[in-house]
């Protein structure tokens, strides 16, 4: 799984790799490193609203959870969601139609000496693609509407994969990876009619590593 993200690249950048525009480029905030765990905004692309870029954040809270409280919680569960699951689990069958791309031109992975040790060193590597340019990621979206305050959460997960080579060797403990989208599959992941299996095989993707 992947909790650590960067997104360095300008505005300008992103909107070119997106083909989409921010309404306010101001407003988004760069980082060398995004912490899914505080939930950051960072932006995406929706399936329905194809032209703009819009800022939601990282964490998705499913429809049922009730109470703030609980959503707190429930969204650290929510950071990634595994393709293969997303029929079955609760917080995602019923969203796999609400597809959206993550931006994004970095990944952190931290590779374990000993998978087997709870205490094992473990060094840190930034994933990017070749060039180490924007690329985009699958994701699902959802607007998430607290009973309590009736504020309207806007937030997304990203979809997850067996590993391909070189992920394998990084992530020795879990052997996952982002789903990272080639240019040419931008469209058909954002068409909820094409099949979301189709994007599981990641072995095609052409990424590089470097201790971070």
């Amino acid at each position: 799984m992947c909790y650590h993200t960067k997104l360095t690249s300008k505005p300008i950048d992103i909107e070119k790799a997106t083909k989409a525009k921010f309404d306010e480029p101001d407003t988004f905030e760069p980082a060398a490193e995004f912490n899914g765990f505080v939930n950051p905004a960072t932006p995406i692309v929706r399936f329905d609203d194809r032209k703009k870029i819009h800022l939601y954040e990282w964490g998705l809270i499913a429809d049922w959870v009730k109470t703030e409280a609980d959503a707190k919680k429930a969204r650290m569960n929510c950071l990634n969601a595994r393709i293969e699951e997303l029929p079955q689990k609760a917080s995602y069958k019923h969203k796999i139609g609400n597809r959206c791309l993550v931006a994004m031109d970095g990944m952190y992975e931290w590779q374990w000496e000993d998978p087997d040790a709870k205490k094992s060193a473990k060094t840190k590597y930034l994933i990017t693609r070749p060039d180490d340019s924007v690329f985009l990621c699958a994701g699902l979206f959802t607007e998430w509407h607290n009973r309590e305050t009736g504020i309207i959460t806007y937030c997304y997960t990203i979809v997850t994969t067996e590993g391909n080579a070189l992920m394998k060797k990084i992530h020795n403990k879990g052997e996952r990876m982002l789903v990272v989208l080639d240019p040419d599959e931008y469209e058909d992941w954002l068409n909820p009619k094409v099949d979301h299996l189709a994007f599981a095989d990641r072995s095609h993707i052409k990424l590089k590593a470097e201790k971070a």
